[in-house]
C-alpha cells in the first residue's frame, strides 16, 4: 500500500524482518480499525502496570497526574496520546482497591517511553511529547492508555484528584464513591462522563458525592449525574454540559449555601434536577420538596443555549452572549441575617430569554445561618412558597423576553425597550405608567410590592404572564 492511512487494521500480520522495531508501512498487512481511527500502526506493544493495596477510607488522599512532557529538544515526531481514565468497582468489601495503567502503541521503544512513578498518595504518568527517534515529517504515532482505577464496594476517601492531558473520564456503572472533602477532574482534551441519575431512587444512586466537586475540561463536554453538597463548579471550554442534580441535605459542618456554578465558552448547558421536577408524586410527597439550603445559581455561555431547571433561594445569575435561555425555576423560602432576598438575574445580549418561575409546595423552614440546622426532617407551618420577597431583573440587547410567574405571585413589575412590544397579561394588574413611541415602557402593581419584575431590552419585545400561559382565554390585560 502506498498511503499509510489506507492501511485497515486489525490483528497485524508482519512480512518481512519482525525483529525490526520500524517495519515500513508496506511490510504491514491487517484488517479492522484501531481505536482512534487515526493509528500510524497496529497498537501491538503493549505493557500494564499494577499498583495494588490503594487505600480508601475517610483520612486517605489520592491524586493521579497524566501528562504529555515537553522538553528542550526540537526534533522528532509529536505523538498522538489517547485514551480513559475509568473509575470501576472492584466489586471487593474493603478499604483496599487498586489502579491498573494500560500502555499501547505500534512501536515497541514508544511503548516504554511512557514513564509511570507513584507512591501511596500520588501516581504521575508522563509520556514524551516528541519520539526523537522518527523523523519530524508525517502522520503522528499513536499511544494508547488506559487508566483504570478500581475503587471496593461503597468506597470513601477524603480526597480525590484526577488531572489529565489527553483522555476521557469515565466513571462506570455500579460504582459509590463518597469523597468526604473535595473531589477534581481536570482534562485538557477529553470528556467527563457520569452515569445519570435512576429514576427510582432519590439519591441513593449517586456515584459520585462529594462536598465539593470540580469539574474542568479544556476541549470535551461533560455529562452526568452528580450530587450538589456545597459546592459543584463545572467549565467546559468548548463542550456542551449535561448534569442531572441529586439535592442533598446540609451536614454538620456544611457551608450555609449550596453553590451551583457551570461555565462554558464554545457549548451548550443543560441542567436537570430529577426529583424535584419529574420525580413522581410519592407518599413522601418528594416532588417540588428539595431540602432546605440556600441555593446559589451561576450559569454562564459565550456562544452556547441554557436550559434549567434548577432550584433557587438566595441568588441565581444567568448569562449568554449569545445564546437563547430557557429557565424553570422552583424558588424556596430564604431567610438568613441578611435581607432576606431572592435575587434572579438573566442577562442575555443576543437571544431569546423565558423564565418559568414554579410555585413550590416546599412547606419547610426557611434557609437559617447553619445548614445543619435545616434538613428534610424539619417542617413548620409557614404561607412562604418562595415568591415572596423575589426579585428577577432581565435583560437582552437583541431577543425577546417572556417571564412567567404563577397566580399566587404579587408584586411590582417595570418592562421599557427601544423598539419592542411590551405585553402583560394576568387579572387584578394595575398599570400605573405607560408610554407609547420610542423608546417604550410600562409599569404595573399586582396585589403587595413584596416582589418584582424588571425586564429591559434595546431590540426586543417583552412579556409577563401571571398564572399558566398555556391557557388560550386568559385575561390580556394591556399592551403597549
Amino acid at each position: 500500500m502506498d498511503d499509510e492511512h489506507d492501511l485497515i487494521k486489525q490483528g497485524p500480520i508482519y512480512v518481512g524482518n519482525d525483529k525490526d522495531e520500524r517495519p515500513s508501512p508496506s511490510d504491514i498487512h491487517f484488517v479492522g480499525r484501531d481505536t482512534c481511527g487515526k493509528c500510524l500502526r497496529p497498537l501491538q506493544f503493549e505493557s500494564m502496570t499494577t499498583i495494588p493495596n490503594v487505600i480508601f477510607d475517610s483520612e486517605s488522599t489520592l491524586r493521579i497526574e497524566q501528562k504529555v512532557s515537553r522538553s528542550d529538544q526540537q526534533c522528532g515526531r509529536q505523538l498522538h496520546v489517547f485514551g480513559r481514565l475509568d473509575i470501576c468497582s472492584s466489586g471487593e468489601s474493603s478499604n483496599r482497591g487498586r489502579i491498573e495503567i494500560k500502555i499501547a502503541s505500534g512501536d515497541k521503544k514508544l511503548t516504554a517511553a511512557t514513564n509511570i512513578h507513584f507512591d501511596d498518595h500520588f501516581v504521575d504518568i508522563r509520556t514524551p511529547f516528541l519520539a526523537d527517534w522518527w523523523d519530524k515529517n508525517g502522520p503522528k504515532p499513536c499511544v494508547k492508555l488506559l487508566i483504570t482505577v478500581y475503587v471496593p464496594c461503597d468506597g470513601q476517601i477524603d480526597t480525590l484528584e484526577l488531572k489529565v492531558d489527553s483522555l476521557d473520564v469515565s466513571v462506570v456503572e455500579g460504582v459509590r464513591l463518597k469523597v468526604a472533602d473535595k473531589m477534581s477532574i481536570t482534562t485538557f482534551s477529553g470528556n467527563v462522563r457520569v452515569p445519570l441519575l435512576s429514576r427510582t431512587s432519590r439519591t441513593s444512586d449517586i456515584r459520585l458525592d462529594s462536598r465539593e466537586m470540580l469539574i474542568q475540561t479544556y476541549s470535551g463536554a461533560v455529562e452526568g449525574g452528580f450530587s450538589l453538597h456545597d459546592l459543584l463548579k463545572i467549565k467546559s471550554g468548548s463542550g456542551s454540559v449535561v448534569v442531572e442534580l441529586g439535592l442533598v441535605s446540609g451536614d454538620p459542618g456544611s457551608a450555609t449555601s449550596a453553590k451551583l456554578s457551570v461555565e462554558t465558552d464554545f457549548g451548550n448547558i443543560r441542567i436537570m434536577t430529577p426529583f424535584i421536577f419529574f420525580h413522581r408524586q410519592s407518599k413522601k410527597g418528594y416532588k417540588n420538596r428539595p431540602p432546605s439550603r440556600d441555593y446559589v445559581v451561576e450559569l454562564e455561555s459565550t456562544s452556547g443555549k441554557i436550559e434549567a431547571d434548577v432550584v433557587v433561594a438566595s441568588r441565581a445569575t444567568i448569562r449568554s452572549r449569545v445564546g437563547d435561555v430557557l429557565l424553570r425555576l422552583v424558588p424556596v423560602p430564604f431567610s438568613t441575617r441578611g435581607n432576606g432576598k431572592t435575587t434572579l438575574v438573566t442577562d442575555v445580549d443576543y437571544g431569546k430569554t423565558r423564565v418559568f418561575l414554579l410555585e413550590s409546595s416546599y412547606n419547610g423552614a426557611p434557609c437559617a445561618g447553619n445548614a445543619s440546622l435545616t434538613t428534610d426532617s424539619q417542617v413548620t407551618n409557614t404561607s412562604s412558597n418562595g415568591l415572596v420577597g423575589l426579585h428577577g431583573a432581565h435583560r437582552s440587547i437583541s431577543g425577546d423576553i417572556k417571564v412567567d410567574v404563577p397566580d399566587a405571585w404579587s408584586g411590582e413589575f417595570i418592562a421599557d425597550t427601544h423598539t419592542g412590544d411590551i405585553t402583560a397579561y394576568g387579572k387584578n394588574m394595575t398599570i400605573t405608567r405607560s408610554s407609547q413611541g420610542e423608546p417604550r415602557m410600562m409599569e404595573g402593581l399586582r396585589g403587595s410590592r413584596d416582589s418584582s419584575v424588571r425586564m429591559k431590552s434595546l431590540w426586543g419585545s417583552l412579556e409577563l404572564f401571571v398564572g399558566l400561559p398555556q391557557v388560550l382565554s386568559r385575561e390580556k390585560t394591556t399592551r403597549t
